[in-house]
C-alpha cells in the first residue's frame, strides 16, 4: 500500500483542484492513498440519478446475465492459460446451472468489447432457446430481472440501486474494486460446482434473499450519496469552486 503513495503528490497537486466522489468509502481511500481531505468533495453518481428514481417501478420476470468487457488492467492477468480455462470452467457452470432452472433467461453481451468466454457458443450448447441482446438498454434489462448474474463491472452497482440480488462469479483474484461482498450485498460464486446452489438461494431462499436487501442498502449508505440528487449536488459543488 505504501507504494501506492508514491505519486499521490503529483496526482492531488499538478492536476485537479478537486476530486467529485461517489461517497465515504471513495473518500477513504483516496485519503490513505495521500490525496489531501480539502481536495475532496462528495458528490454522489450524476448518471445514476435515473435508476434511482426507476426503484419503484420494476419487475420481477427473467434471470439476467451480463457479459463484460475485460478491463485494460486484466489483459496481463488473462494471457495465462491456466486462468483462462479456469475461467472458462466457471463460466460453463453458470450455463449448466441455468438451463437446470424453470426459469426465462436473458444474456445481454457487452456492447463494446468481445467476452474472453464465447457466450453465444455456450448458450447454442446449454441454452439454445435464450433471448441474447447485445444493445439493448441495460437499464430496461435490469428493471425486469428477477436475479442478475453479472461478472465484475459497474452493472453490479446499478443492479444493487435497482434492489436486485446480484450474483457475480468468481473474477479477478486480488480485485480492488467496490467491496460489494465485504457489504453483504451480492452472492459470489467461489466455485464452479457451487454455481446451481447460490443461483437457487437468490432466487427461492427468503432468508437470503432478505439478507442481501440489507446488504444492498449497507453498499448503497457506504458508496452512494446523495441518492437520485446527485446532479443537483453537483451543480452545488460547481458553483462553489467558480465563487472562489
Amino acid at each position: 500500500m505504501e507504494e501506492s503513495k508514491k505519486y499521490s503528490k503529483l496526482l492531488s497537486q499538478s492536476f485537479v483542484d478537486k476530486f467529485f466522489i461517489y461517497g465515504d468509502h471513495s473518500k477513504k481511500n483516496l485519503i490513505f492513498h495521500g490525496i489531501p481531505d480539502e481536495q475532496l468533495g462528495i458528490s454522489g453518481c450524476s448518471r445514476y440519478d435515473i435508476l434511482f428514481d426507476e426503484r419503484e417501478n420494476t419487475e420481477e420476470e427473467y434471470i439476467l446475465l451480463v457479459g463484460s468487457g475485460m478491463p485494460s488492467t486484466a489483459f496481463s492477468y488473462y494471457l495465462s492459460n491456466s486462468v483462462i480455462l479456469e475461467w472458462e470452467k466457471m463460466i460453463t457452470s453458470v450455463f449448466v446451472a441455468l438451463k437446470e432452472l424453470n426459469e426465462e433467461i436473458i444474456i445481454k453481451r457487452h456492447p463494446t468489447q468481445k467476452e474472453i468466454i464465447k457466450f453465444q457458443s455456450l448458450a447454442n450448447k446449454f441454452l439454445p432457446d435464450v433471448k441474447i441482446y447485445k444493445n439493448k438498454n441495460t437499464y430496461k434489462l435490469l428493471s425486469k430481472a428477477k436475479v442478475v448474474v453479472s461478472m465484475l463491472s459497474s452493472v453490479v452497482t446499478e443492479a444493487i440501486i435497482l434492489d436486485k440480488p446480484v450474483i457475480i462469479p468468481r473474477h479477478i483474484k486480488h480485485d480492488f474494486g467496490p467491496p460489494y461482498r465485504a457489504t453483504n450485498a451480492v452472492l459470489n460464486i467461489d466455485k464452479p460446482e457451487d454455481a446451481l446452489t447460490v443461483i437457487k438461494k437468490a432466487l427461492y431462499d427468503d432468508q437470503v434473499k432478505e439478507q442481501l436487501k440489507i446488504g444492498r442498502e449497507k453498499f448503497l449508505k457506504e458508496h452512494l450519496e446523495y441518492r437520485g440528487k446527485a446532479t443537483e449536488k453537483t451543480v452545488e459543488l460547481i458553483k462553489d469552486l467558480l465563487k472562489k
